[in-house]
C-alpha cells in the first residue's frame, strides 16, 4: 500500500477513533486532533491534483518554507559541530515521497559530548538565537541537560523556530524505564535511531498519525541487518508494548506490516517487574519518591486535582538540588549576565536557591512553576559561581 491521500485520510481515522466521511471532516480532525500531520495530507492531495482552499495553500506552503530553514540551519550546524546527531526530523522527512511534506515543529539533536553541545549554543547564539531554557537532571553520574533555543520567525503569526540540543537520547520516563545516554554503534543508523526515539515518544503522548508514517517509511528503508538490530534494541530497552502497539496501529491503518516485536512473553512480565522494582527503589526516600512521581505527572500533563495541590505543597519542601540528586529534573531560567570562567556545566545551590553556571548563561533552578523575583534578582549579573558548589559526580549519585 502506498502513501496516496486516501490511504493518509484512513491513518487520520485510525488515530482519531473516526473515519473523516469528507474533506471537511478530515480538516476538522486535522486542526482538532492532528495537527502535525495537517501538511503531509494537504501535500498529498495537492500532489494528486486536488486545488486546495487559500487557508490550506498557506498552511502548506509554511510548513514547507520552515523546513526549508531548518535544512540551512541544519547544514552549517553539521559542518561546524560534526558530533551532533540528529533526531527524527530531517533525516525522516527525506524519506517521505516526492510531493510529501512532513511538518517539522523544531530540530533536535544529541551531542556527543557536553563540549559539542555548547559549541553549538554558541553558533546558534552569534546568528541570533535565543536559549529560552534548558532542563537538568542527574543520569549516569553526571549532570545531564538539554537546552532550548528559539528565535523569532519573520511572520509573528507563526510560531518562532526551535532547536533542542542534548547530552541523551531520552530520560525514559522519569519513573520505570531509565535513560538512554548513549546508543550502541549498532544502534546509531538512522533507522534504528529514530524509530526508537519514536517509541520513547510514547511514553509523553499516544501515537499519532505522523507517527505511523514515520514508522512505516523508517522500518521500511531498514537492512535486514539493521532490523535484527533494532529488534534487539526494542527487547534490550524494554520498548516491547510500545512497538507492539505501533505495529498494531500500523498494520489496522493499512500501511503495511511492520516486523514482529522480539519474542518473548516472559519478556513483558520481566520488564513490567524491573518497572516496579526501580519506581519502588525511590520509597526508601518517601518525598524525593513522591515528588518524582508529582513532577512525572504533571510533565505528561495527567495530573488530578489532589495531585496538583499535592505538587505544590511538595515542591515547596524538597530543596531542588536535592531533588535533582533524588531524580527529579531541574528546568532552568536564563538570567542576565554572563557567568565568569565557566567552562562547563557547574550545579550550585545556597539554601533553597540553586543554578547552573554554563559557557553561554547562569539558570536558575525549579523543579515546577515557582520562580520567586527575589531569586532572580540575587543570581542575575556578571560573576563567579556562588558556593558551595555541587560539582563532583560522586556526590550528585548520592
Amino acid at each position: 500500500m502506498g502513501l496516496a491521500a486516501e490511504n493518509l485520510v484512513r491513518v487520520l481515522g485510525v488515530c482519531c477513533g473516526e473515519e473523516p466521511s469528507g474533506l471537511a471532516e478530515a480538516v476538522m480532525l486535522l486542526r482538532r486532533a492532528q495537527p502535525s500531520f495537517a501538511a503531509t495530507l494537504y501535500s498529498a492531495w495537492q500532489a494528486e491534483g486536488r486545488d486546495l482552499n487559500p487557508g490550506l495553500r498557506h498552511d502548506l506552503e509554511a510548513a514547507r518554507a520552515r523546513i526549508g530553514y531548518y535544512r540551512a540551519v541544519a547544514r552549517e550546524l553539521a559542518a561546524a559541530v560534526p558530533g551532533l546527531a540528529t533526531i527524527k526530523g530531517l533525516e525522516v522527512a527525506d524519506l517521505y515521497p516526492a510531493g510529501l511534506t512532513r511538518a517539522m515543529n523544531d530540530l533536535d539533536y544529541v551531542a556527543s559530548d557536553e563540549r559539542d553541545l555548547w559549541a553549538a549554543v554558541a553558533i546558534l547564539a552569534a546568528d541570533g538565537w535565543d536559549a529560552e531554557t534548558a532542563t537538568f537532571s542527574q543520569a549516569g553520574g553526571a549532570l545531564q541537560m538539554m537546552v532550548s533555543l528559539r528565535r523569532p520567525h519573520a511572520d509573528p503569526y507563526q510560531m518562532p523556530y526551535g532547536i533542542e540540543i542534548a547530552t541523551y537520547y531520552t530520560l525514559g520516563d522519569l519513573s520505570g524505564v531509565p535513560p538512554v545516554l548513549s546508543l550502541s554503534a549498532a544502534w546509531r543508523a538512522p533507522a534504528i535511531r529514530n524509530a526508537l526515539m519514536l517509541l520513547y515518544e510514547r511514553f509523553e503522548q499516544p501515537y499519532r498519525a505522523r507517527d505511523l508514517v514515520d514508522a512505516f517509511l523508517l522500518l521500511g528503508a531498514a537492512s535486514d541487518g539493521e532490523l535484527d538490530a533494532f529488534r534487539q534494541a526494542v527487547g534490550t530497552l524494554r520498548l516491547r508494548s510500545q512497538y507492539a502497539e505501533l505495529a498494531r496501529l500500523v498494520g489496522r491503518s493499512g500501511l503495511g506490516q511492520l516486523p514482529g516485536p522480539p519474542p518473548g512473553a516472559w519478556a513483558r512480565g520481566l520488564t513490567r517487574a524491573r518497572r516496579i522494582a526501580r519506581g519502588a527503589g525511590f520509597l526508601r526516600r518517601p518525598l524525593i519518591g513522591t515528588a518524582r512521581h508529582l513532577q512525572r505527572r504533571r510533565i505528561y500533563g495527567r495530573p488530578g486535582g489532589l495531585e496538583r495541590l499535592a505538587w505544590t505543597v511538595t515542591q515547596r519542601l524538597v530543596p531542588v538540588a536535592a531533588g535533582l540528586r533524588g531524580g527529579l529534573v531541574g528546568f532552568g531560567l536564563p538570567l542576565d549576565g554572563r557567568p565568569a570562567g565557566a567552562d562547563a556545566a557547574v550545579l550550585g545551590a545556597r539554601g533553597r536557591l540553586a543554578w547552573v553556571d554554563t559557557p553561554v548563561a547562569r539558570f536558575l533552578l525549579t523543579a515546577g512553576d515557582d520562580v520567586s523575583q527575589a531569586a532572580v534578582d540575587e543570581l542575575s549579573g556578571a560573576g563567579p559561581a556562588l558556593s558551595p558548589v555541587i560539582a563532583a559526580p560522586a556526590e550528585l549519585a548520592g
